[in-house]
């Protein structure tokens, strides 16, 4: 019988869970499994920061669906981990962290006089759905076992597994060691029972006004043909979440944008709303203002996470099941009972799309007017999405550039449109268009990030370098938290904090390997892009941009986001 290290058994652990690539950086303690990596046809991918290797996971998965693991080493390394681990953590991405650690004896408890001593579990704990050390060589499999069951339990999401380096290079007989692929021990997603998918289409097919609401869940599971097939035969509006922009592309016939006032009108005169695959949090504003009286309306939701449901909204019914399968039930009973579009339907979708489109353009008034030499950046992503258009993948980080872009970008593919809306993490776009593109090398990924956002994790570009990982990212750059200005302004008539000052991201992407380019004036950014698409590398644009008309978000879309910081405004 072959003896085997501790490092080659996790190599062979993530092989049989489908793990293609691992992010971080080498180190004594965690050695053993990155020379067994190749041998298993899995992918190391070093990074200039560990937090950005999660960022690279979550773009990854976000973009196929695939799971990553990712590496800290004892100490700061695996510290470095938690900004990125909780990231994961609110955005339902599955990760796992292997935390390497010193010999068992000085680490727990570890004794002040301990180098790089921590209780690295208790760290972690608060970040992640489940975490376990494995102190004995002979029980690797069963606590990777226990980890990938957690990972993938519910909403997934990142777990942790401690190893001190002795475990690592300790060997064993290969045979002693019970490796199972997930079918063997993990259960098969939730399913809907066929009374709950009678009673949903009971509800749908008595409806006279649905509303359909599609969150990032929708996204996730695949179910984005389900939705949209479910809300053509309602003939109902289709409202994604702002998170959920993947969800439905805009460019779908029952697509109503259900941050403006068409969505409003559409989800207070519903007299049933089925919310598929989002826990409606506060950037969905679920005040009655734009959701309507509970006590005339029914809700039914459908999340895969027990704890999602019901949380802002008085239900009618909840449903915990993998909502691709439930969405194709509840269309399978309607067909069956040849429900059709009710003329009520057709007539809400009609009124909140005239009211969307009549909103959206009122909104539009300043940009389209807008002509002074600098840059407006809602005509930068215009160009941007012209010369993209909606095959790409958009990562889009930072604060007015997500708002801009979250609004002006080309209708998205499924899996195609990823930022950060739960947690708000700065410096994800970057790294997360790096993990897009390992995951999905054939299609083009652009990261459209603010100045303040970029700086931190630009060094990950000379990872993309490195690497040879074509990605562009566009750094709408004005020197400035420029989003933190209106509220200094308003109350205190200047700013503090938010300069600072100007930085050239093209030079500095020049110096670290990678194709730049300077802009300052809007008719040279379509020339820009191209010549970053034709370089052959990793590219970064400077895209100075107006402040002040960066500042100037649609007052409609401001008052918005003041609501979901301080709740309802009154008279708003």
């Amino acid at each position: 019988m072959t003896d085997i290290t501790g490092g080659e058994v996790f190599a062979r652990c993530l092989a049989s869970e489908g793990i293609e690539h691992v992010f971080g950086l080498p180190s004594p303690e965690i050695d053993p499994l990155l020379a067994s990596l190749e041998d298993y046809n899995i992918r190391l991918v070093p990074v200039r920061h560990e937090s950005a290797g999660v960022h690279m996971a979550e773009g990854l998965y976000k973009s196929t669906g695939k799971a990553s693991a990712v590496i800290g080493n004892p100490g700061p390394g695996t510290v470095n981990l938690l900004p990125g681990i909780f990231t994961a953590r609110h955005e339902g991405v599955p990760v796992l962290a292997i935390t390497s650690q010193h010999r068992m004896g000085v680490s727990y408890p570890s004794p002040p006089s301990t180098f790089q001593g921590q209780d690295q579990l208790e760290a972690f704990r608060p970040a992640v759905k489940w975490g376990g050390p494995v102190f004995e060589w002979g029980r690797i499999a069963e606590v990777m076992r226990l980890a990938f069951r957690e990972m993938w339990n519910g909403r997934p999401g990142p777990v942790q597994v401690e190893v001190p380096a002795p475990v690592m290079y300790e060997t064993g007989g290969e045979k002693d060691q019970l490796i199972l692929g997930p079918d063997a021990y993990r259960p098969s997603l939730p399913k809907a029972s066929a009374a709950q998918i009678a009673a949903a289409a009971d509800l749908l097919a008595d409806a006279k006004r649905p509303v359909i609401v599609a969150g990032t869940g929708v996204d996730r599971a695949g179910a984005n043909a389900e939705v949209a097939e479910l809300a053509e035969m309602l003939g109902c509006p289709l409202i994604p979440t702002q998170a959920g922009r993947a969800s439905v592309p805009s460019t779908n016939p029952n697509y109503v944008f259900g941050f403006g006032d068409g969505g409003g009108q559409a989800r207070r005169e519903a007299d049933v709303i089925l919310v598929a695959g989002s826990r409606l949090g506060n950037l969905d504003l679920p005040y009655d203002k734009y959701w309507g009286d509970p006590e005339s309306q029914k809700l039914i939701q459908i999340d895969i996470e027990p704890t999602h449901i019901g949380v802002t909204r008085p239900l009618t019914m909840g449903m915990v099941a993998d909502v691709r399968d439930a969405l194709d039930g509840i269309v399978a009973e309607l067909l069956s009972r040849g429900v059709a579009a009710s003329a009520e339907a057709r007539d809400l979708l009609e009124r909140a799309q005239s009211t969307g489109e009549s909103w959206r353009m009122g909104q539009a008034g300043p940009i389209l007017e807008w002509d002074k030499e600098t840059i407006h950046p809602a005509h930068a992503i215009g160009v941007i999405g012209e010369i993209f258009g909606d095959e790409a993948i958009y990562t889009v980080d930072g604060g007015l550039t997500a708002v801009w872009s979250y609004s002006i970008l080309p209708p998205s593919r499924p899996r195609s449109y990823h930022s950060i809306l739960e947690l708000g993490m700065l410096g994800t776009g970057i790294p997360s268009a790096i993990g897009s593109r390992i995951g999905v090398p054939d299609r083009e990924v652009v990261c459209l990030t603010g100045d303040g956002a970029a700086g931190f994790n630009i060094m990950e570009m000379q990872s993309a370098a490195r690497e040879g990982i074509q990605v562009i990212t566009v750094v709408f750059a004005e020197g400035s938290w420029t989003m933190e200005e209106p509220n200094e302004l308003t109350n205190y008539g200047r700013t503090f904090g938010t300069d600072q000052g100007e930085i050239r991201w093209d030079q500095i992407a020049e110096g670290i390997g990678c194709h730049g380019e300077y802009v300052d004036r809007i008719d040279q950014l379509a020339p820009a892009l191209s010549r970053a698409r034709e370089s052959g590398k990793p590219s970064v644009i400077c895209l100075r941009t107006d402040r002040d008309a960066n500042r100037s978000i649609p007052a409609a879309m401001a008052a918005r986001w003041k609501e979901i910081q301080a709740g309802p405004q009154p008279g708003a």
